[in-house]
């Protein structure tokens, strides 16, 4: 094992974001974007964003040498056709390894916690 972060969101810190727009447009890349603006409910939306920028930061805790230098943007968290989260990494990531990213997200009615495992 090469590191581990965990990180916890709660969605009331995301709803009293005055300008959500811009939030979503730090935390979220393009193709999670993507997937974002297909949810209509507000509890779908914040769900999926505070499970993204958990997942973010638990990578950054795993291993901040691999984020260095790159933007929440730079890092999608998609979903595999089970539903699995994966990682992906940016292109350009200056790590002289790239390790294995495993990730869970989970989500209760106010919280979203994300917890990554490097090998």
């Amino acid at each position: 094992m090469k590191g581990i972060g965990v990180d916890i969101v709660e969605f009331d810190r995301i709803r009293a974001v005055k300008n959500r727009a811009k939030f979503v447009d730090k935390i979220l890349s393009a193709k999670e974007k993507d997937v974002y603006v297909t949810f209509k409910n507000e509890n779908r939306q914040l769900a999926y964003l505070a499970g993204r920028w958990a997942a973010k930061e638990a990578l950054y805790k795993a291993d901040n040498q691999l984020c260095t230098g790159h933007a929440f943007t730079d890092f999608a968290i998609l979903n595999d056709e089970t539903g699995a989260p994966y990682v992906v990494l940016p292109v350009t990531t200056k790590a002289k390894a790239v390790p294995k990213v495993y990730l869970t997200i989970s989500h209760s009615d106010n919280y979203a916690v994300a917890f990554v495992v490097l090998s």
